[in-house]
């Protein structure tokens, strides 16, 4: 699987550069070919041409090579043999790794402040929480895009452990684990799902309750890579089968 480079956009970002973004060639290339690819809807082996997918979703080759980039970034697309790129087929055994370490890196900054006899930073999570219970009021829709408040869930809960090199590892990870984490946020279950055990997992770390939290972690991140897991091997299937 190609290296990947932590380039998620930032869930605090100020909204009105992002809503002009949206509205850019380059932003509608990049969403309606990450959308196609997510559902698995180019053949597996053919190179992606800049001409053949500026027709499809409707602007110039430009925007359509600026999407390119930003989707191998993410792991989405790989190099092709012949030049330029084509669909990206994550290695199982990668992913597995990589989720393993995950879990491994949350867990442990969920029981760091106990094994030190302190206690997780509370502004950070109180501003956690927050933000949270605004998603719960407000859902927003199901899009991969939200594997950007999701990773920013998890890096500000390990942050408030006070380990700052777990954090960048942690950061690591996300990144390159992406590929596949981004399969589990096209339905609204799954949304409406995360923001619960968010909270949740955050509910049990405010009354330094770590072995709860744990518990519902585990449970929270075995599901999310099921689901995960199970869309982007049902992409690839289908990609395989087409010419």
């Amino acid at each position: 699987m190609d290296s990947v480079l932590d380039t998620a956009p930032d869930p605090a970002a100020d909204p009105a550069p992002q809503a002009v973004a949206k509205s850019s060639p380059s932003e509608d290339a990049y969403r309606q070919l990450r959308d196609r690819l997510l559902s698995g809807s180019f053949p597996l082996t053919r190179r992606l041409a800049e001409g053949r997918l500026a027709d499809l979703v409707g602007v110039s080759r430009t925007p359509v090579r600026h999407a390119l980039i930003r989707l191998h970034g993410e792991g989405l697309v790989s190099r092709h043999r012949d030049g330029g790129y084509r669909p990206a087929v994550p290695d199982p055994n990668d992913i597995t790794c990589l989720y393993e370490t995950r879990r491994t890196l949350e867990i442990g900054a969920l029981w760091r402040p106990a094994e030190i006899g302190a206690t997780h930073h509370r502004p950070t999570l109180d501003a956690l929480r927050e933000d949270w219970e605004s998603l719960r009021r407000e859902q927003p829709p199901a899009d991969a895009g939200f594997v950007a408040l999701d990773e920013d869930f998890h890096v500000r809960l390990a942050q408030s452990a006070g380990n700052e090199v777990m954090v960048d590892l942690l950061r690591s990870v996300n990144a390159r684990i992406r590929v596949i984490r981004i399969h589990d946020f096209l339905s609204d279950d799954r949304i409406e799902q995360t923001i619960s055990e968010h909270l949740e997992i955050l509910g049990a770390v405010l009354v330094d309750d770590p072995s709860t939290a744990e518990r519902i972690f585990r449970a929270h991140l075995a599901k999310s890579k099921e689901v995960a897991e199970e869309r982007a091997l049902r992409a690839i299937a289908r990609m395989a089968t087409l010419d």
